[in-house]
């Protein structure tokens, strides 16, 4: 009678919803793994059938006793900027990484950073320092700098020996399973927030460069406004190469919006440059409110809750490496984050709401 197939990690871990790497920490003992999970995994692990390879086991114990080095499950962070830590700049940044490292950590991973801009370092020459490192996973933090022209920002690694992922989509080439935020949902949600204000003059004010880091779905999501909702009251979205307060106060006088969507403290500075109060004389809102400095905890906005963006990059990327996916995927996986809208004093009730 032909022997019954060995039950195998992954069997296990696909029946109880949960990594591979989850399921050798319970049957070892090891681990940061609640009780109950840890009772749930052997339970199916039983009910399954599944009895430990003593060959394997042997095995295991032999390398473990001949390496003096403790060894450890490692994801590589791709950082890059003209410092080593210019990243750490930003709030919403430093959110992606710590909302990764923190789910890595959950799957039984580290996270080690790598800096892309290191001096005399080719991006070849760095992914065989980190593949000879046995770290087989790629996080790709936003790339740093302005997107300008026709720029690739193409990555000349050998992606055939990783599993990668790209938090947000600065990298154009090659295409890789990304995990963002959804800006064009957002930008709806905080259309819908003003008119429930009853605001009516809706104007969008951005810096062209950190549209272009979003693939234009700001203005993407604010012209279908426009089209859909409100073509009586058409006020065309202020794009600019960098703050300019005299093309700010011509595009203000001629329009006259009652209220400014923008980003940063793109907007805020040339409002407040040409002396405008919010929300007395505009009502101001935020796109990604990690931007903003502490001070400006009144403006309203949207919170792109980053931290959730980087777990959910590391889920992709765990997830690729499991199923033994390496290099550029033939369908590349999307995952975009629901943004939260986070009410302020920048914005307020501007009287009845008409009907439409």
């Amino acid at each position: 009678m032909p022997e019954k197939p060995r039950v195998t990690l992954r069997e296990i871990a696909e029946t109880a919803g949960v990594s591979r790497m989850t399921v050798s920490l319970a049957l070892r003992g090891k681990g940061k793994i609640s009780e109950e999970t840890r009772a749930r995994i052997l339970k199916i692990a039983d009910n399954l059938g599944y009895k430990p390879d003593p060959e394997l086991g042997k095995l295991m114990s032999r390398v473990r006793a001949s390496s003096s080095i403790p060894t450890h499950a490692c994801l590589a962070l791709l950082t890059s900027g003209p410092t080593r830590d210019a990243w750490k700049r930003y709030v919403t940044e430093r959110k992606y990484v710590e909302g990764s490292v923190a789910r890595a950590r959950s799957y039984g991973y580290q996270v080690e950073e790598f800096w892309l801009n290191e001096p005399g370092m080719s991006h070849s020459r760095l992914g065989k320092i980190i593949w000879s490192r046995g770290i087989e996973g790629l996080i790709i933090a936003p790339i740093q700098g302005k997107l300008a022209g026709d720029d690739p920002r193409a990555l000349k690694f050998d992606f055939d020996l990783f599993s990668a992922v790209e938090i947000s989509e600065t990298v154009k080439d090659p295409d890789l399973d990304r995990a963002l935020h959804d800006q064009y949902t957002s930008t709806l949600r905080v259309i819908e927030e003003l008119l429930a204000l009853g605001y009516r003059r809706i104007g969008m004010v951005l810096e062209r460069a950190l549209d272009r880091r979003v693939n234009g779905r700001w203005t993407a999501a604010f012209a279908r406004f426009q089209i859909y909702r409100e073509p009586d009251r058409l006020i065309p979205p202020l794009i600019l190469p960098e703050a300019d307060r005299d093309a700010f106060r011509a595009w203000h006088r001629e329009h006259h919006p009652d209220v400014i969507i923008s980003v940063d403290r793109f907007g805020l500075r040339m409002i407040e440059a040409c002396g405008l109060k919010i929300p007395g004389d505009v009502g101001y809102v935020s796109l990604d409110l990690d931007g903003l400095p502490a001070e400006y905890s009144w403006i309203s906005g949207i919170d792109q809750n980053s931290k959730q963006v980087g777990a959910s990059a590391v889920d992709l990327l765990v997830g690729a490496i499991q199923r033994g996916q390496r290099g550029v995927p033939e369908l590349p996986v999307r995952i975009e984050v629901t943004g939260t809208w986070r009410p302020g004093k920048s914005t307020k009730p501007q009287g009845k709401r008409r009907r439409k």
